[in-house]
Formats: C-alpha cells, structure tokens, sequence
C-alpha cells in the first residue's frame, strides 16, 4: 500500500484491512511516533517510514511484525541505537535488510545492551550518519548474518579490530580514515568486496592482511606504495589517482590470482622490469597517465603470460621494442611521446588485433614496424605522418580499420594499401591534401576512400582539399565531380536514376493500360450480359428480344410462302382451282377454253406470288429497323439466343430471291 505524502488521519478513514498488506509506504508523512493502528500488519514483508521526524522506536515493542523483511527509517530523526528496540530485530525471524542511512547516530553501540542484534539481517545501511569511529569486535557480533555494511559518507576516523565471520561486503567510502593498520581487516574472516575509495588523507603503511578479499577499491586516496602482499585472492585491485612514484620488483609476488590491475592516473616514474614478476593471471594492465618513460616492453610481456590488454597511454615513453605475447590483443599507446617504433616491435604478437597509436609525434615509419598478422584496428590519427609507403604496410593482411585523421599527408601513392585486402574503413579527413583530380594517385585514393567508407563516413570525417587554391576547403567529391575520377560514380548514379525512372514510367503506363483494358473488358462483359438479358432470352416477355424472333418467323414465312405459290400447281390443286364461267356453244354445249384457262390460273399464281414477294420484303424490311440501333451487340447475343455458331449476323442477311414468275407466254396444261 502506497501512502507516501499523505495525511495519515485520512488514510486511515479508508478502513485498511492491516493484516492484509504485504507492502506498507508511510514516508514523507510527519510522523514522530509510530502509529498504534498500524500495529498489527502481521503480514507485511516491507516497511517503509524514511523521511519523517520519528526519534525513537520504543512503540515498535506492540507491534506484530513477525514476517517483516525490509524495514527502512533512513532521514530521520534517530541519534542512538538504544532507542531501537532490539526485540524486534531479534525477535523477527525474517528481517534481512535495515535501512538507518542519514540519521544522526554517532555510533554503532558500545556496551553489549546498546548493540544491535539479530539472526537474520543481512543488509545494514548506516550511510550518510554522524559516526566517527568502528572499533573493537563486539560493535558487530550481534549481527550473526550480516553480509553487507555500509558506513559511506560518515566521518568516520577509526576503523580496527572489528570482527565478522559473515561479513562480504564492506564500504566505507568518502569518509575521514587516513590509517589502516595491518589488522584492520583481519577479523573479518570472510571479507571479498572493500570499499575505500575517496578517502583522500588514507595510506597504507604496512601490509594488510585479508587473506579472502578479492577486489579492494581504494582509488583517489593518498597511497604512495601498493602494498597488497597480505591479498593472497585479490582478483581486482583499483589503485588509480593515488600517489604511488615507483613500483619496485616483485611487487605483486603474492598476488597471483589478480586479473584487474589498475595504476593509472599515479606519479609513476619508476617500472622496474620484473615489478610483475608472478602475476600469472592478470589479464588487464592500467598504467596510463602516469610519468613512465623507460619501459623494458620484452621483459614485461614475457613475465605476464595472461596479458590480454595494456594501457600505457599519457605517459613520456619516446619509443616502442619488441614485445613478445601469445595473449595480448589490445595496446594502447595513445597520446605518448613515441618518436620511433622498431621493425620488430609487434612482430611477435600473436593474438593482437588492436593498436593505438594516435597522438604520438612519429613523422615516420619503419618498413614492416607494423607489421602483424592479426592486426584488425590500427590508429595512426595526429601522428604528423607527412608520407606513407606500401612497405609500412606489407605484412598486414587482416588490418580493416585505419584511422589516418589530423596528420600532414599530401597525397598517397597508387597501391599504398595494396596488401591490406581486407581494409573496409578508411578515415583521411584533417589532412592537408593536394587535390590533383585527374592524377593516378588522387584516383586511387578517391577510389579507397569511396570503397571502404560506403556506408560510415559523415560530413564531418570527409577529406577536403588544401590546394590548389581554387578548391582548399571543398570535399573531395566538390571540387573534383566533373572528372573521371568522381564522374564515373556521378554518371553511374545518373544512370542508374534514369533507369530506375524508365522503370516506373513503364511500370505505370503498363499499369494503366491493363488497368483500362479490364475496364474494357468489364465494361464491354456487362454491356453483353444486359443485351443478352434483353435479346437472348425467351423467357421474358416483351422487349426487342421477342420482337426480333416475331420478325424473323414472319420473315420466314413469308419466304416460303412466296416460294411454295411460284411453283406449278400440281394436278390436285390444279383440279381444286376456282373455273371462270362456262359459255354455251351453238350446240347448247359449253366451250372448253383450255389454254384461256390455264392463262387465268397462271395469272392468279403470278399475283399470290407477288404479294408473297411484298410481304417478305416487308418483314425484312422491319427486321433490319429493329436491328439497326444493337447490330455490335446483336452479333453476340443473337448467336448465344439462337444457340449456334458461325457469323453473328447471318439473319440480316437480305430474303432470298423469289422464283421466277412463268412467262407470259407459257401455257400450263393440264395433265
């Protein structure tokens, strides 16, 4: 329950069921005592009443706090101990962490009664208090499971004789020690993590044993000699920004389990060549910022045969020997005064990938002084280099980051870099280069600079030119775009925009084509359906659909009508022929006019065959205007309507002719 800052009379109007809450936040509230209706927080794991006026804990001898872990009082108003009851850190099984820190207390207890007591705390927090002295073994024997104490920020002065068998963890950082005795830390049996640093008047005058401490940190103190001989398991020892002038051999003899070793920011003017002599495991060497300037590199290297990284930069080491090491990767020369590096100095590294040579004042190089086969990052920035040859760097072959920035380079020869295949990051900016645009060399150093600075170089790191004249000041790709050099890259990108424009464009227009051919296509789908709707289908009475088909059976009809009257009648139908009337001879006996007869009937076929032939050419006639106004979409439908195949406008096709009507002169006899 979180309550920080508020007014306690309405917190508990709210009604809290106590013996419920886990977390209980009372801090920044006023309180002076301990509210007597929180009393019963059986439950509660973590207490926190830090920033309030409260000056003693009598009140907690009520409550109920049987399962209480972190109990935190810090800035408040606590000057003793004594007022602490100690049954509720004796009583209470669980409690590991007691948080005290800014309060006035002067001391830690001094009688047995005053003393704190518990079975289980393991964290104590006495920071940032008014305590000057922990002396003797009782001040902590109460605590039988305290791991870590923190007595930071106190002015503190004494500290001897204390006594632990739990204790790992011991700070006692930016307080007022200036002296630590040969047993000062000896009690503490199982002491691994000390904390000294920032206490600025602090020496060590003789050897301190603490035979299981593994890292002591005592950086920013007033040390002059790093006497760690009695640290038989130091694994990490922070030594740095104290006063140490020399370091004598076999200094660290004892200290055969050290892996971190940091001496930077010292007064060390002396290296004696064996002062590592038996570090087998140390792996990281801090030397940097001190006042080295003889180093004896062969023998330093061979006598610590773990050597993964050594910093010797910020020192007045004028030049650089053979050094030989099946470990170190990493050195770090930086900001020396190394006028010359042998042939050989890195020759006989075997595992070294990284060189830092920048800030040294070398002008030159030897032939092969570089040379190592692993090497991958090497740093020649504001090394007044004022020319480089392929021979610097023949035996080179992993080397892929140089850094060439603010030194005095001209121009590069064509193939400077040429055994370096695996160079992918060039850094030449701050140089005073000649741009010579159309000259092989500036070519060739355009081309490096192109090829291996792709994808990292910036504005800022680009090389710009010093002369000529009419280009100091411009980049490189400025002054030079319009030669071969650069326009080559200028044309290819303009290339390779055209082409990726021409893409595009044909992209779109395709696009667009296919888009408004399946508009067409859609457009020209439905007109077929709603026209077939309209005149293929039978079903749906009306339309021009229906009238087509009426037009057409006429039409029909019509055509054969005309076809069947142009024909010679036969016998039968000749016999049922309507007969003009009969004139009676003189005999009383009617006339038989045969061929008169026949005239007539052939007469009549002749007029019944050309109304035939009328109405045909009439109903085509109509069939043709019904059809005109849909012929494209007629195609179609009327050859889905009719079910068949072939030419979609067979039925527009005119009436076949009619028979030809007899002559004039043709008799028709009867048989």
């Amino acid at each position: 329950m979180l309550c920080s800052g508020a007014n306690l009379t309405d917190v508990l109007q709210y009604g809290i069921d106590f013996p419920m809450i886990l977390y209980l936040d009372f801090s920044n509230m006023t309180l002076n005592t301990i509210p007597i209706e929180i009393t019963k927080i059986i439950k509660c794991k973590k207490l926190d009443l830090s920033n309030n006026n409260i000056h003693e804990l009598h009140t907690f001898s009520e409550l109920n706090v049987w399962h209480l872990e972190e109990l935190i009082l810090s800035n408040n108003s606590i000057n003793d101990l004594s007022t602490l009851n100690h049954d509720l850190l004796f009583n209470s099984k669980e409690i590991k962490l007691l948080n005290l820190s800014s309060n006035p207390i002067t001391h830690l207890g001094y009688e047995e009664h005053t003393l704190l007591s518990s079975n289980s705390l393991e964290v104590l927090d006495v920071s940032n208090c008014q305590i000057t002295s922990l002396i003797g073994p009782l001040v902590l024997s109460g605590l039988k499971k305290l791991e870590y104490l923190n007595l930071s920020n106190n002015p503190l002065k004494f500290f001897d004789g204390v006594f632990s068998y739990s204790l790992k963890i011991l700070n006692i950082r930016n307080c007022l020690i200036n002296y630590l005795g040969e047993r000062a830390l000896s009690d503490l049996k199982n002491l691994e993590i000390f904390d000294a640093s920032l206490n600025e008047q602090l020496f060590l005058k003789s050897e301190i044993q603490a035979r299981s401490l593994k890292t002591i940190d005592v950086s920013r103190c007033s040390l002059r000699t790093p006497n760690l001989l009695g640290m038989s398991e130091l694994r990490s020892a922070f030594l740095n920004e104290n006063r140490i002038r020399k370091l004598v051999a076999y200094q660290f003899i004892n200290n055969t389990k050290l892996v971190h070793l940091d001496l930077s920011k010292n007064s060390v003017e002396i290296l004696d060549p064996l002062a590592f002599y038996g570090m087998t495991s140390l792996a990281h060497l801090d030397l940097s910022t001190n006042m080295i300037a003889d180093v004896a590199w062969e023998t330093i290297t061979r006598t610590l045969p773990s050597l993964d990284t050594l910093k010797m930069s910020h020192n007045f080491i004028n030049s650089v020997g053979p050094m030989t090491s099946r470990t170190l990767r990493r050195l770090d020369l930086h900001h020396c005064w190394i006028t010359y590096v042998s042939n050989d100095a890195f020759a006989r590294l075997d595992r070294l990938t990284e060189l830092v040579l920048a800030d040294n004042p070398l002008q030159s190089l030897q032939p092969g002084g570089l040379s190592s086969t692993n090497l991958s990052a090497l740093d020649l920035s504001y090394c007044r280099l004022s020319h480089l040859t392929a021979r610097e760097f023949l035996n080179l072959p992993n080397l892929t980051e140089l850094s060439l920035t603010g030194n005095r380079l001209v121009t590069l020869r064509n193939g400077t870099f040429a055994k370096c295949p695996k160079l992918r990051l060039v850094y030449m900016d701050d140089n005073p280069w000649r741009c010579d645009c159309y000259s092989v060399n500036f070519a060739y150093m355009a081309h490096l600079v192109n090829k291996t600075n792709k994808n990292a170089m910036t504005i800022e790191r680009m090389p710009q030119c010093l002369t000529p004249d009419n280009v100091t000041g411009m980049p490189w790709q400025v002054a030079c775009r319009n030669t071969l050099t650069y326009g080559r890259d200028n044309r290819k990108n303009f290339s390779m925009a055209i082409g990726v424009i021409l893409i595009l464009c044909v992209s779109g227009l395709t696009a667009i084509f296919m888009a408004v051919h399946e508009n067409i296509k859609t457009r020209r789908a439905m007109r077929r359906r709603r026209h077939l709707d309209e005149y293929g289908n039978p079903t749906r009475g009306g339309g021009l659909g229906t009238g087509a088909d009426e037009y057409f059976d006429e039409y029909a009809a019509a055509a054969e009508s005309a076809r069947k009257l142009s024909q010679l009648p036969s016998y039968d139908e000749a016999i049922m022929l309507p007969k003009p009337p009969q004139q009676l001879s003189g005999q009383g006996r009617f006339k038989r006019h045969s061929c008169t007869q026949t005239e007539d009937a052939a007469a009549m076929v002749a007029a019944a065959a050309a109304e035939a032939v009328v109405a045909a050419a009439e109903a085509h006639n109509r069939l043709r205007q019904a059809m005109s106004g849909g012929r494209d979409r007629g195609h179609a439908t009327a050859a889905v309507g009719r079910g068949g195949g072939g030419s979609d406008d067979w039925f527009l096709s005119p009436p076949p002719p009619p028979p030809p009507l007899p002559p004039p002169g043709l008799r028709v006899t009867h048989l």
